[in-house]
């Protein structure tokens, strides 16, 4: 009898110990090093292991592999503008690291909260990383003064004039979320607008209200410029033509005269050879 208990009891174990184990094995924890303490992190899950946007991002025009930055920034304006909350957010402890753990994999854009402190603004950079096992990385930061100027530029990539719109219009996004005005670009003003004389207390960011069809946008910033950039994907037909010898500067309409002129004597020259 107690050889049966026992067996069992082993039995049981084996089928329960591995659920205990293994039950949290999918989920990975991540480390963030911060410039300082008291800094907030936020998480978002915003592509999958394949980099295809999910949820709430999978109706954006953003191309993760093409323009890792330029894309994060771009995606950074759009949770602003839209106010989408994050999937899991912490602060910088007094080793200056956010912690997250339970985590499932994916690709997760790392945004970090602007701070004042000790007279310094830290204006850390926002990342994309792909989370496949527990992971530690380090938060991308500057440190200057905050703008009161924004300069924008628009570029266009790998298109055409003809899909291109005439125009584009783009807001400027203050960073509590206020678009405090919106302008219209296009070929009149160079694509590009400048704003002065801005309210220090905030930061500003500068986003198309809506991407053109069959776009992916992207956003790069240096200092107070902002360059928004849309590539495409056309291509221009262009007809096949003959090919036509180069003009090397001799003249070519005497051949086909001075060859007809040829054979005319050398008929001639035949003719009178057989009179003779």
């Amino acid at each position: 009898m107690k050889r049966i208990l026992y067996f069992v009891f082993l039995t049981l174990l084996c089928c329960f110990l591995p659920m205990t184990l293994f039950a949290d094995s999918d989920f990975m924890n991540l480390d963030v090093s911060c410039p300082i303490s008291n800094m907030q992190v936020s998480l978002y899950r915003v592509a999958d292991e394949n980099y295809n946007l999910t949820g709430k991002f999978s109706g954006y025009s953003v191309d993760l592999k093409q323009d890792v930055q330029g894309a994060a920034n771009a995606l950074e304006n759009r949770i602003l503008m839209d106010g989408i909350e994050a999937d899991a957010s912490n602060s910088s402890d007094s080793s200056y690291k956010a912690s997250f753990s339970g985590l499932e994999s994916g690709i997760y854009l790392v945004v970090g909260k602007e701070v004042f402190q000790d007279g310094v603004f830290y204006m850390p950079q926002v990342s994309l990383i792909s989370l496949s096992g527990n992971l530690s990385v380090d938060l991308k930061y500057e440190t200057s003064d905050k703008p009161s100027r924004i300069h924008v530029l628009k570029v266009w990539k790998k298109d055409n004039k003809k899909s291109r719109p005439k125009s584009i219009e783009v807001c400027l996004l203050r960073s509590d979320g206020i678009v405090v005005d919106k302008v219209v670009l296009n070929s009149d003003n160079q694509w590009s607008n400048t704003w002065e004389n801005l309210s220090t207390l905030y930061t500003y960011r500068v986003m198309e209200t809506s991407v053109p069809s069959g776009y992916k946008e992207s956003c790069t910033r240096e200092k107070d410029t902002i360059v928004l950039t849309n590539t495409g994907n056309f291509t221009d037909k262009v007809e096949k033509k003959d090919e036509v010898l180069p003009n090397s500067g001799q003249l070519w309409w005497p051949v086909p005269v001075l060859l007809f002129v040829g054979l005319v004597l050398f008929g001639l020259g035949r003719h009178f050879k057989n009179e003779e």
